[in-house]
């Protein structure tokens, strides 16, 4: 999830070498959906469309274990025995996200952030913090804004993001 588009996610993909399709949702539609508060999340979806993974917060593909279980799922594996793994039929969350005051504010600063008024965009997150103080989605958006050096230059900067955190902001 990256209001900035998919441009800022592919240097890290790349860097990963990531072989497979990568999604990044503008719009926060499947944080809505998943009722997702951090992110970066892990979805596998299958052929049929059926989730067969899904990693809340935490998904990083550098991760040897994380890359493991993402070549034994393209290999054809079921993925019955991994952590995180969701059945065939849901995962029990879908809806949760839903139309909140926070989300409100929050598609409201999106639609002001493309037209090229960021700084409005901020307010808009910033009110809707005030609903849903512990939505990590639209804390790091803000902070992406506003930091991009924290996000978009090398690594991304986790103890910095910690000591947002840890200092409420």
């Amino acid at each position: 999830m990256d209001v900035q588009g998919p441009e800022k996610a592919r240097p890290y993909l790349a860097k990963a070498k990531a072989t497979f399709p990568t999604l990044v949702d503008e719009e926060n539609q499947l944080g809505q959906v998943f009722g997702f508060k951090v992110i970066p999340n892990g979805l596998l979806i299958d052929e049929q469309g059926v989730i067969r993974y899904l990693r809340e917060g935490g998904f990083d593909i550098r991760k040897p274990e994380t890359a493991a279980i993402v070549g034994q799922w393209a290999e054809g594996s079921d993925l019955k025995d991994v952590e995180h793994t969701v059945g065939p039929s849901s995962d029990g969350r879908a809806g949760h996200g839903g139309d909140t005051k926070a989300m409100r504010r929050f598609r409201e600063g999106i639609e002001v952030y493309r037209e090229g008024r960021p700084q409005e965009a901020v307010a808009l997150w910033r009110e809707g913090l005030t609903f849903e103080p512990d939505n990590l989605i639209v804390r790091k958006q803000i902070w992406a804004v506003e930091n991009p050096d924290r996000f978009y230059d090398g690594a991304v900067d986790y103890g910095w993001q910690r000591e947002q955190i840890e200092a409420g902001r």
